[in-house]
């Protein structure tokens, strides 16, 4: 087991980064023709956002894995703290970014979904616009740390065992409730454990044989899944289940073996965070914006939605670092105090190799 002293690895930074604008195209673009851009079902753009289906979100989840894996649980850990600062991290972000996210979707015109008051209380238990990630990701943080705790997770084995099931559940995950977003967190459970399991065994999981594997395993599925796309074949929701998540493990995995260090990716991952609470206020914004001066272009209305759901956030995060009353709302939003770091992303240390 890798037992090496945790430091940033911007090649990650860079992978995150990566699923980060993957994220928010995917939210720009719309997840059906009454979402988001709201382009039709023949467009380039949906083309694009349906070929990376299989890989935005688990990417994101994976790598969440990997730096998990950094400053992990043990068994002797204390779980109270631990779940402790997963609710400050977490927890109070969801409850009042989410919040003011519905309220203005209430009072804000032309917005794609209109909320009634009445479901507000149900925003904080269900699935509820992108915040479903954070309820997911709470859950799979309880269930690592128990599984940490009881040492299932400490050799190759166990893990391979863990990973098994979890993977098989996955199949399965429309059948466990939505309450909290646990059927998304069932779901999306096996990539997080990859990406543990890429750093805590990369000496035996990463191996020329196994890149070299990956990468034939990914081209055939990748040439299936655009089969299908361009209605060249038939695959049922169960073919598509296995062929999705088999093309998203082996993506990542590709990925996370061949890391690359590229800064404006690795600059957008250092404010991951902060950017997938608020991105949705400059994508929806810049839509409406937009919209009311009648520009319709599609891809001039995906470039600039894309322009302000990435660097919005940032300069409402560098804000907060620079006004010292506007701390407290660090907490607020971010579920920590802020940094005071007038450098900006610390891009220039060396990425290791």
């Amino acid at each position: 087991m890798t037992n090496t002293t945790p430091v940033k690895d911007l090649r990650i930074e860079t992978i995150r980064g990566l699923a980060l604008f993957l994220m928010v195209a995917g939210h720009v673009i719309g997840s059906s023709s009454d979402l988001g851009m709201k382009v039709p079902d023949d467009s380039v753009l949906r083309y694009l956002y349906e070929s990376l289906v299989y890989i935005r979100m688990p990417l994101f989840t994976a790598i969440s894995g990997y730096v998990y894996a950094l400053r992990p649980l043990h068994t002797g850990s204390d779980l109270s703290r631990f779940y402790g600062g997963k609710f400050k991290r977490i927890g109070i972000p969801l409850l009042t970014v989410s919040t003011l996210f519905f309220v203005l979707q209430m009072v804000v015109p032309n917005t794609n979904d209109k909320p009634q008051l009445t479901d507000i209380f149900s925003i904080y238990l269900f699935s509820y616009a992108h915040f479903w990630f954070l309820q997911a990701i709470f859950c799979i943080f309880v269930v690592i740390s128990l599984l940490e705790k009881a040492g299932l997770l400490l050799n190759l084995r166990n893990y391979g065992l863990v990973f098994a099931v979890a993977l098989a559940a996955s199949f399965a995950s429309e059948s466990f409730p939505n309450l909290f977003s646990l059927d998304r967190a069932v779901e999306l459970f096996p990539f997080f454990l990859l990406g543990l399991g890429l750093y805590r065994f990369s000496e035996r999981l990463i191996t020329r044989s196994s890149v070299i594997t990956m990468a034939v395993a990914l081209a055939i599925l990748t040439c299936i899944d655009q089969a299908y796309l361009f209605a060249l074949i038939h695959l049922d929701e169960t073919d598509l289940a296995v062929v999705g998540t088999a093309l998203g493990l082996a993506a990542i995995s590709l990925l996370v073996a061949r890391r690359f260090y590229f800064k404006p990716l690795a600059w957008l991952g250092y404010f991951a965070f902060e950017i997938y609470l608020f991105h949705v206020f400059g994508t929806a914004g810049a839509r409406i914006v937009l919209n009311k001066l009648q520009v319709h272009e599609a891809w001039l209305v995906f470039t600039v939605s894309m322009a302000m759901g990435l660097l919005l956030p940032v300069a409402f995060k560098l804000v907060l670092e620079r006004i010292g009353p506007l701390h407290f709302l660090s907490v607020a939003f971010f579920g920590a105090k802020t940094r005071v770091n007038h450098g900006g992303a610390p891009l220039q240390t060396k990425a290791t190799t």
